[in-house]
């Protein structure tokens, strides 16, 4: 397993946390998802890495058969949870690379802001064997955007996050404007893509909230304790200090749809 996917791991240090702090996805985007892939009551569903079920609920609500494959024990147990009265529902705990599910049987199979953890060896070649003809792959992330006003806050952080070693030293970052997001780079042997949308939300965050929200991305959770409060309160701050309190965070959550083949 690689580095990058070594910090899989880490999200389930902080089920709780996690379940709370993350944006959530907007309605519109799952009305689009149903739309486009012909889904129906009683359509079977596989969710690889629903972590807390953030997504997995809106599908619930609609009366779909789903099956969701998490890798971590404690956010299953959360997403069991918050899923409980969904009796259409089943959670497996597991690594999605690993566990023995039946073939074609899906007519959807999506992720939501977990694809890019899979192997790359099992992210097209099984998800293709597992749907039934003509079913689809559906992947959503969550991308972080430019406000397109400057991108203060962006900037003035980047000094703190530098000190931390929470950036890559040769390659300076930046925040892509919506416009310059693409769809996943799909196996156009297996798959054909059929979708793409974006969906831009805006969230404001006190410091403390903001804060919450970056101790569940898997870099800083992978640092040691003392790194992390060191540089969590310099991110607090900074929003308290010079950004009177509080920051508006823009996202875009982008949908990509692709058929069997």
């Amino acid at each position: 397993m690689t580095r990058n996917n070594s910090l899989r791991h880490t999200f389930d240090e902080v089920a709780l946390l996690y379940n709370e702090a993350r944006p959530r996805y907007p309605d519109e985007l799952f009305s689009v998802l149903i739309d486009v892939t012909g889904l129906h009551k009683g359509s079977k569903l596989l969710e690889i890495g629903p972590g807390t079920g953030q997504a997995t609920k809106p599908l619930a609500k609609k009366g779909f058969d789903i099956t969701a494959v998490e890798l971590g024990s404690a956010l299953a147990e959360v997403a069991r949870h918050e899923l409980h009265d969904y009796k259409n529902v089943q959670i497996l705990t597991g690594a999605f690379e690993e566990l023995t599910l039946p073939a074609k049987s899906f007519d959807l199979i999506f992720a939501a802001t977990s694809f890019h953890w899979i192997e790359q060896s099992a992210k097209y070649s099984k998800t293709h064997s597992l749907l039934k003809d003509t079913g689809h792959l559906a992947i959503i992330h969550t991308n972080h955007i430019s406000d397109e006003k400057g991108d203060d806050f962006f900037n003035a952080s980047q000094p703190i996050f530098d000190r931390y070693d929470f950036t890559d030293k040769h390659q300076k970052p930046k925040l892509p404007k919506s416009e310059e997001l693409k769809a996943n780079v799909i196996d156009e042997k297996l798959f054909r893509l059929i979708h793409f949308q974006l969906f831009p939300i805006t969230i404001t965050y006190s410091a403390k909230e903001f804060v919450r929200l970056l101790n569940t991305f898997s870099n800083h959770l992978a640092a040691s304790k003392e790194v992390q409060y060191a540089f969590f309160e310099e991110i607090e701050d900074l929003i308290n200090n010079s950004f009177q309190g509080k920051i508006d965070k823009y996202f875009s959550m982008s949908l990509t749809i692709a058929e069997k083949i």
